[in-house]
């Protein structure tokens, strides 16, 4: 075999020496027995607890805590009230909307001042109905007592003319009253439309007004425990209260108010009575800590593998002899954020049991392993015996004194050992340390 066959000066039952080719230098290589056993394969990311909920509460407008109801660290029920606002900007519109609507209803007082000229009409169609009508008739009577037929004949005609004007005129002056009459009614219709719907408009600008300064009345969301935003604009967070309970575990939360926080130099502190506010300024978080939950961060390359209902284990850093057992219960579709080795998907797993004596807070720093994968494996090797050589996975086997390379398929790998499939046998011993030194066909003894 040449340089490539190598003469063993030992053999022992975990350990083998090998001699180089030059016979100057002996490697020590380990081996370790094939075995059956379960393999769990896990996926290992960073995490930070997360409260069950928390929920911000902004200030819908500018203007001055005029009211306070809560410190730092109480407990509150929703409904509970919380702030009270007082915006110059928002009594202004309430006092113009008021007076809009002072304006609309005397408006409406003094509509239905359409002009209506019909009874001058009336009056001069009843003056010629007095008079033409008793002067025609005797204007007849006159013409019977022409003899002339002629001259008979003639006034007749006149006199029809005349009857047949006035009957004309009288149409007219009918038709001219109606018309002046129906010209008003509209008139005062329209005019009463338009003061009807002026004064909707004030009235629906003052409930808006007023909802408006309703909304600077705050309440609670949910039931939890407040954090007062800060005088510098920061909202702050529960890490920076001190050690909380865990979940139910309120105690221990006097004096938290006095606490320095961690708003940076422009942070003076928590809100309080007298202080002027923006416009969506951050007035106070509510937290839930009924419960916790642990956010992680997996890699693109593991988040393949993980799924909704799997086990996993958080380990806080604050607590590095305590395991929390956990189930996960969502896994992001778009990742959180990317970096030079990839992007990083959100995983939460719930925390449903935590230990009396373990006092969570919310953002303290933990890790979790997510199982993603558990096999009974009737060939198990420890995963330092694996060897990558292509696109191909192999293990080092020791039969008779003499390395054979054996290709194997992996079907779960955890930290210390990993269930594979191939030309394996149980107890057959497999080279652990110093894999990649030796070649198919080295010999050991």
């Amino acid at each position: 075999m040449g340089c490539r066959r190598r003469a063993i000066a030992g053999l022992s039952v975990a350990a083998l020496l090998l001699a180089a080719c030059d016979g100057d230098e002996e490697l020590e290589f380990e081996t370790a027995r094939v075995v059956a056993g379960e393999v769990v394969e896990t996926v290992a990311a960073a995490a930070e607890l997360e409260p069950a909920a928390r929920v911000a509460v902004t200030a819908p407008a500018g203007g001055e805590i005029v009211e306070l109801h809560v410190d730092d660290g109480d407990e509150v029920e929703a409904g509970d009230p919380l702030v009270r606002l007082r915006s110059d900007t928002i009594e202004l519109q309430i006092a113009q909307a008021e007076a809009a609507l002072d304006a609309a209803d005397a408006m409406t007082g003094i509509t239905g001042g359409g002009v209506d000229i019909s009874p001058l009409f009336g009056a001069v169609r009843g003056q010629l109905e007095a008079v033409l009508p008793p002067l025609l008739d005797g204007l007849d009577n006159q013409a019977a007592q022409i003899e002339d037929d002629d001259a008979r004949e003639r006034f007749e005609s006149s006199i029809a003319e005349a009857r047949g004007s006035y009957q004309a005129s009288v149409a007219e002056l009918r038709e001219a009253e109606q018309s002046t009459r129906l010209e008003a009614e509209q008139a005062t219709a329209s005019q009463q439309r338009a003061a009807a719907a002026q004064r909707e408009q004030a009235r629906l600008a003052l409930e808006a007004a007023e909802a408006r300064d309703d909304e600077l009345t705050l309440v609670a969301p949910a039931d939890g425990v407040v954090e007062l935003g800060r005088a510098g604009g920061g909202g702050g967070g529960l890490g920076d209260l001190g050690a909380l309970g865990g979940p139910g575990d309120l105690d221990g939360l006097e004096g938290l108010g006095d606490l320095p926080s961690a708003g940076g130099e422009e942070d003076t502190g928590p809100l309080a009575r007298g202080a002027e506010v923006g416009p969506g300024q951050l007035l106070a978080t509510v937290y839930d800590l009924s419960s916790f939950s642990a956010r992680v961060e997996v890699d693109e390359i593991d988040v393949v593998e993980v799924e909704e209902g799997q086990r996993a284990t958080v380990l806080v850093d604050a607590y590095p002899d305590v395991e929390l057992d956990g189930h996960v219960t969502f896994v992001a579709i778009s990742p959180t954020r990317g970096g030079g080795g990839g992007a990083l998907y959100g995983v939460t797993v719930a925390l449903p049991t935590v230990p009396d004596e373990v006092r969570l807070r919310v953002g303290l720093t933990a890790s979790s392993e997510i199982v993603v994968r558990e096999v009974d494996g009737e060939t198990v090797v420890p995963t330092a015996a694996l060897l990558r050589r292509g696109r191909e996975d192999l293990v080092r086997v020791v039969r008779d004194g003499v390395v054979h390379d054996v290709a194997v398929e992996v079907e779960a790998i955890g930290e210390q050992s990993a269930a594979v499939s191939g030309d394996l046998e149980v107890d057959e011993r497999v080279v652990t340390t110093g894999v990649d030194r030796l070649s198919d066909g080295d010999e050991l003894s």
